[in-house]
């Protein structure tokens, strides 16, 4: 019995019904048209005689960062930029000369980035807008105003002195 099946079964299989030609001609004609490629031409011409436009109106800049550091946000306040005698705080500085020229003391200061500044009476420099107040031949004060926890200014006084050399 299962044998009888099994020929039967594959006598079936061996049949191969190709449906007529004349259906799929049929299917072929009854098709949607596609969009017209005249009428695609048209919308091409027209955008782009009218040209693209752009309307930034409520939309983001791509060119600035979403993100702004610390020292980017103070320095814009400020007016001082990174690299600059305003971008560190003023006890980093090192103090490593001290000229005079036609009674003008100047002190010649190494920020932390390795690179020197001249300062005079009255430069500011430091993240907190200090005043460079005296220059001595051995050492340079620089005053500046901080606020603290209530809110109210307070002075600091920063002094840099020249590191002393072995005899």
């Amino acid at each position: 019995m299962v044998a009888v099946f099994f020929i039967f079964a594959s006598a079936q299989g061996c049949k191969k019904e190709t449906p007529p030609v004349k259906n799929q001609a049929a299917k072929v004609e009854k098709a949607p048209k596609e969009v017209q490629p005249e009428v695609q031409a048209k919308e091409t011409a027209d955008t782009l005689k009218e040209g693209f436009v752009y309307e930034p109106k409520g939309r983001l800049d791509p060119f600035v960062p979403l993100i702004e550091t610390a020292k980017k946000a103070k320095g814009k306040k400020g007016g001082g930029s990174q690299g600059t005698i305003e971008s560190f705080d003023a006890g980093d500085f090192k103090l490593i000369g001290i000229a005079k020229k036609n009674e003008q003391m100047y002190g010649l200061l190494l920020a932390p980035d390795n690179k020197s500044y001249p300062a005079k009476e009255g430069t500011i420099l430091g993240l907190h807008k200090g005043r460079v107040d005296k220059i001595l031949p051995d050492k340079i004060i620089i005053i500046e105003y901080i606020k603290d926890f209530k809110g109210e200014l307070k002075p600091r006084q920063v002094v840099l002195e020249l590191r002393k050399g072995r005899l």
